[in-house]
């Protein structure tokens, strides 16, 4: 099964007349309106953020790792994340790095 690629072209649409009504509501309570687009954008982000499992998380990362996948695109999916697993990989690498000699376990 082939998945279509997005490109800039695309618009992402949904159907959601009473957050339409909701968003209008509050644009016209703000003195300059709100900027729709960006508070969508931000939604969007939070949302694909939230519903990515940690093994999800950690399959982007080596994608990103291996090129196939650019850093605005991962940062966008991973936010903090990607610090954070960025740093767990290199504590792991030092730790597998230390010298075991004369280490027992009994």
């Amino acid at each position: 099964m082939k998945s279509k690629m997005a490109t800039n072209n695309d618009k992402i649409q949904f159907r959601g007349e009473t957050e339409k009504e909701a968003t209008q509501i509050v644009d016209q309570m703000r003195l300059g309106g709100i900027n729709i687009s960006e508070l969508a954008r931000q939604g969007l982000q939070e949302k694909l953020r939230e519903v990515l499992s940690d093994e999800e998380k950690i399959t982007l990362h080596q994608r990103y790792k291996q090129g196939e996948l650019s850093e605005d695109v991962v940062e966008i999916l991973l936010g903090d994340a990607l610090e954070e697993i960025e740093r767990e990989q290199e504590a792991f690498e030092e730790a597998a790095e230390l010298d075991t000699t004369g280490v027992f376990q009994e």
